[in-house]
């Protein structure tokens, strides 16, 4: 009997958490349908007044507003812009964009690559995955850029990651910064690290520093 009574006490339990689940799934999804949509002229006359930066333009352009600043400075601009405006509240936009301001090229001519910092939905979920396909478990390297360094010194097999951090680029991109030790041809234990960009495909598209 006291066994029996365990048994349903457990069923009970089980079956309220599947409910609680459904409930916060059920609300995510209504806040998501009923997210108001910006008013994208009115918007983007706000974020051209913004007093803190000096906007040049402001273009919506599929899903994500895109901002060119004069003063986007070294970190967070994105950060500020969509936190101040609320912009990834918004149903109609997924990404947020920062441009340094270029007279020569517009934003109607500037590709999401082009973006000095970005913010977002997609972000999210595009770092998401990279990080499953392309960071090691097991020591923390990021794969395709070990693979890389390996090939690139005499004794590929004394790799040995010591910190690896990333930050996206874009939404198609990562920056990578490892440091890593390895062991010479005279069998001197060198530290050293590189800085790259790897893509969503996990090629290693450009090598910025090395040391």
């Amino acid at each position: 009997m006291k066994t029996f009574l365990i048994i349903i006490a457990a069923i009970i339990v089980f079956g309220g958490l599947i409910l609680l689940k459904m409930h916060l799934s059920a609300d995510a999804n209504k806040k998501d349908l009923t997210a108001k949509a910006a008013d994208i002229p009115s918007l983007e006359n706000t974020i051209k007044a913004d007093s803190l930066y000096t906007v040049k333009d402001v273009l919506y352009k599929d899903s994500g507003i895109l901002i060119a600043v004069d003063n986007p400075g070294k970190s967070g601009t994105e950060n500020y812009f969509d936190k101040k405006y609320k912009l990834n509240d918004y149903s109609n936009i997924n990404m947020v964009y920062v441009y340094q301001y270029d007279s020569a090229k517009p934003l109607q001519q500037a590709t999401f690559d082009d973006a000095i910092m970005a913010k977002g939905k997609k972000m999210g979920r595009f770092q998401e995955m990279w990080v499953t396909k392309f960071i090691d478990t097991t020591d923390g390297s990021c794969k395709p850029l070990k693979k890389y360094v390996q090939s690139s010194i005499k004794n590929p097999q004394s790799f040995k990651n010591e910190e690896t951090n990333y930050q996206p680029e874009s939404i198609y991109k990562m920056r990578v910064v490892c440091k890593y030790r390895f062991t010479d041809s005279a069998g001197t234990k060198i530290l050293n690290d590189v800085t790259a960009i790897v893509d969503t495909a996990g090629n290693v598209t450009s090598v910025e520093k090395t040391q």
